[in-house]
Formats: structure tokens, C-alpha cells, sequence
């Protein structure tokens, strides 16, 4: 074989080595920005797709709403004007207001709001004390009184409802109502001839009772010189909520308690006037 041919076959077996390098360079930058191309699609934020919505951008802090004691200042104020109003002791509570007072002065915001809220509580208490007192007083009056209707009665237990669950305020209202009523609730009777304060409290509508007759002149004195100091015409005023006291005292006066004499007719209308 001749030298040109075994130069052939060499270069037919064996291709440059130049041009290996340079395909084998090109294809590893190809696979260089390939993956480079891939990494960027893998980190990059996919863009909103329809329907989606971005989450706004949240704040670093969140602003801190300021702090006004003032209507709680107010409404304390209030409460103990009205607590004074009405007689309660509120000396704690007039210190407690003080006190969130200056603090609103030095501009200590919240711990005046706190004050002044616990101030209201104070007075609000006082003035429940107070009512509670009232509301018993008015209760132990009430008692004593007699001849009830219906509805005063029921009024009587809706208070005593009250004044256990602790509303005193509600309790004295009702009570001091109910007092007033039969405090002024009276029975106008004219003078007929024949009339004695015996047979006047014997009638029906009046006490169901002639021992009672006392309880007419008591309320009359103002124009009977005695029980039978009465003349025809004269109109006489008859309690129609005696007390208990006051029925007693009657009945020991005329003679009826020792004669057992002791009940008193529930109010009745008259069907028919005084002859």
C-alpha cells in the first residue's frame, strides 16, 4: 500500500480532532442555557392566572388606635351627679373620679380610662345601696297596709321578685307606687240622717266592720269634735288602706279586739248609695 493510501485511510478513520472539539463545546453551551432557562422558570412567580387574586402587601406595623378617656370620664360624672341626686353615699366613688381626672391631666390615657370606668361601678353600686334601702322601708310600709286589690298584690310580689334578684331600683319603684296609692286612696261619704260612725264603718263598701269606726274619726278629727259629733251632709274621708297599726289601735278603742272583732271587709263597690 502506498503512502498516500495508508494517509487516506487514516484520515477517513480518524477525523480531525478540531472539529470534535468544537461540536462537543457547542452542545455543552446548549445544555448550559437550557438548564440556566429551566432554573428561571422553577423561581420565577407565575403570573396570576384568571379568578386568582394576589395577596396585598402587608404592612411592617399596624398603627395604634389612640386612646380617648372621655366619654368614660363623662359617663362616670354623670353617674354621680346622679347618685348624689339621690342621697347615695358615693365618697368612693368621687375618689375614684378624682383620680382618673388627674390621670387624664397627665396624659396617662389608659390608665384614666380604667379609673373612669371603675368610678361608673362605684357610683352605679352606691346608688343600688341606696335603692335597696328605700325599696325595704317602702316594703315593711307596705305590709302594714291592708285591703289590697289584685293587682296591687301581684304588683307587691313582682317587687319582692325584684328585691331578690337584686334590683333595687326597680323594686323601690314599684313599692313607693303602690305606697302613694293607698297613702291617698280614700272613700268620700256624705252624712244621711240615722248615720252613726258605727253603722257608716259596718257598711260593705265601707270596713264590714262597726268596731272600726274609730279609724273614720281619726281621719276626721279635722272636723268631728267627738264620734257622735255628726250632722247630716257633711262629707267624711274614710282610709280605704288602713295599716295594721292603725286597725289595732282601733279595735282597742271600740272594744273589738277583746270581742275577737278583728277582720276587715275587702273593698267593695255599694249597690246603692247612702239613704
Amino acid at each position: 500500500m502506498s503512502g498516500d493510501a495508508v494517509g487516506a485511510v487514516g484520515a477517513a478513520e480518524y477525523p480531525p480532532m478540531h472539529a470534535t472539539q468544537v461540536t462537543f463545546r457547542s452542545a455543552s453551551r446548549a445544555l448550559v442555557v437550557c438548564s440556566s432557562l429551566l432554573w428561571a422558570g422553577c423561581v420565577s412567580t407565575p403570573p396570576a392566572g384568571p379568578g386568582l387574586a394576589v395577596a396585598p402587601t402587608q404592612p411592617a406595623t399596624v398603627p395604634v388606635q389612640a386612646i380617648d378617656p372621655t366619654p368614660a370620664l363623662d359617663q362616670a360624672r354623670r353617674r354621680l351627679r346622679e347618685a348624689r341626686h339621690r342621697g347615695a353615699q358615693v365618697a368612693s366613688a368621687a375618689r375614684m373620679l378624682d383620680r382618673a381626672e388627674s390621670a387624664a391631666a397627665g396624659g396617662q390615657t389608659l390608665r384614666a380610662l380604667r379609673l373612669a370606668r371603675r368610678a361608673d361601678v362605684l357610683a352605679e353600686v352606691a346608688m343600688n345601696d341606696h335603692f335597696a334601702v328605700l325599696a325595704r322601708a317602702e316594703y315593711a310600709e307596705l305590709r302594714q297596709r291592708t285591703r289590697l286589690s289584685e293587682r296591687q298584690a301581684a304588683d307587691m310580689r313582682a317587687a319582692e321578685q325584684a328585691m331578690a334578684a337584686r334590683e333595687y331600683r326597680q323594686a323601690y319603684d314599684v313599692l313607693a307606687r303602690i305606697n302613694q296609692t293607698t297613702r291617698l286612696a280614700e272613700l268620700a261619704y256624705r252624712v244621711a240622717r240615722g248615720d252613726s260612725l258605727w253603722r257608716i264603718a259596718a257598711r260593705p263598701d265601707v270596713y264590714d266592720n262597726g268596731f272600726l269606726w274609730p279609724l273614720i274619726f281619726q281621719a276626721n278629727r279635722h272636723q268631728l269634735s267627738s264620734p257622735s259629733d255628726l250632722a247630716v251632709g257633711v262629707e267624711l274621708s274614710i282610709p280605704r288602706h288602713p295599716t295594721v297599726e292603725a286597725i289595732y289601735e282601733a279595735l282597742v278603742t271600740s272594744g273589738g279586739l277583746g270581742k275577737g272583732q278583728v277582720s276587715i271587709g275587702l273593698p267593695r263597690v255599694a249597690e246603692s248609695g247612702p239613704d
